[in-house]
């Protein structure tokens, strides 16, 4: 089992690795609000999507991990992106009955924008916030 690591990447920008775990969620919650405490929605967006790798994606495996990194720009706007371990592409699909399948509706409303880079061999999803409301 592989410790979490953390590291202040520069002004503004931090970045943790998490166990691939859906215990550790609440642990970028709190991580993100650190960081980012004038942005009200932030640590939820951050939760939606370690969750999706948590359980859509290889972090989810034994051994697995995942690494958020938060930025806080001088304009006041904040990025934030999950790297995963990838694994497959399609996601289950939104019904009445099942529970997820929701989060990333969420994150649509939530950010200025959001997108994915990478692959199967590891992806990274990211997201851009506004500046906070006075």
């Amino acid at each position: 089992m592989t410790a979490p690591t953390n590291s202040r990447k520069g002004t503004g920008e931090w970045q943790q690795t998490f166990l691939g775990r859906a215990e550790q969620v609440r642990a970028v919650r709190r991580f993100v609000k650190t960081h980012l405490p004038d942005h009200a929605d932030a640590d939820l967006i951050a939760s939606e999507l370690a969750t999706n790798a948590v359980e859509h994606t290889h972090t989810g495996q034994p051994g697995g991990t995942f690494t958020a990194t938060v930025k806080h720009h001088p304009d006041g706007t904040a990025y934030i992106e999950i790297a995963d371990q990838g694994g497959p592409i399609a996601f289950g699909a939104r019904t009445s009955t099942r529970e997820g399948g929701r989060g990333l509706h969420l994150v649509t409303a939530l950010t200025t924008t959001w997108g994915v880079k990478g692959d199967a061999a590891g992806r990274t999803v990211w997201a851009q916030l506004p500046p906070p409301t006075p």
